[in-house]
């Protein structure tokens, strides 16, 4: 890896470029089984940070190779929009219900599920992405714990107003 970042740096050079050492983070990931070395990576003499996780397109990459981090990173941004419309969509009485599910669907849904394709999911994970749905639908159809309505009602509600 330092002989990457070497020949890196060298063409960086060449074209007048500079790398920032200080937004140069570094991250490694050992094979399955291997051992976790940290990496000693330098540029032009000054050692690069080393990190366990970072943010990368909207996404979170991590050492660990869980997707632990990127879910809670998911239900936090999908949680903020859906709070964002609270005032606006969820308690607003002249909205019918199927325009607020198309704004679910529209505003919230893909902020949960954004990179969503890439992941291995464990039950852990399902039921925390569940767990955030329910709560929303229910929150939508202002259902509350109180009323003893199950999920599969909330859901049966749900899927008979598409």
């Amino acid at each position: 890896m330092q002989r990457m970042v070497d020949l890196f740096a060298q063409a960086c050079a060449n074209f007048g470029l500079t790398i920032s050492i200080i937004k140069t983070e570094v991250m490694f990931q050992p094979a399955p089984g291997e051992p976790y070395v940290e990496p000693h990576i330098t540029i032009n003499g000054q050692r690069l940070k080393v990190t366990d996780k970072f943010p990368y397109l909207g996404s979170v990459m991590s050492n660990s190779a869980t997707i632990d981090d990127e879910i809670n990173l998911r239900v936090a941004r999908a949680s903020a929009s859906f709070g964002r419309l609270r005032d606006r969509v969820w308690k607003r009485r002249g909205l019918s219900f199927e325009t607020k599910l198309h704004v679910y669907r529209a505003v919230v849904l893909p902020s949960l599920l954004y990179g969503s394709e890439s992941w291995t999911v464990y039950s852990r994970h399902l039921q925390k992405l569940q767990s955030f749905h329910m709560r929303c639908l229910r929150q939508i159809l202002q259902v509350k714990w109180q009323d003893h309505v199950p999920d599969t009602e909330v859901r049966i509600t749900k899927d008979q107003n598409p």
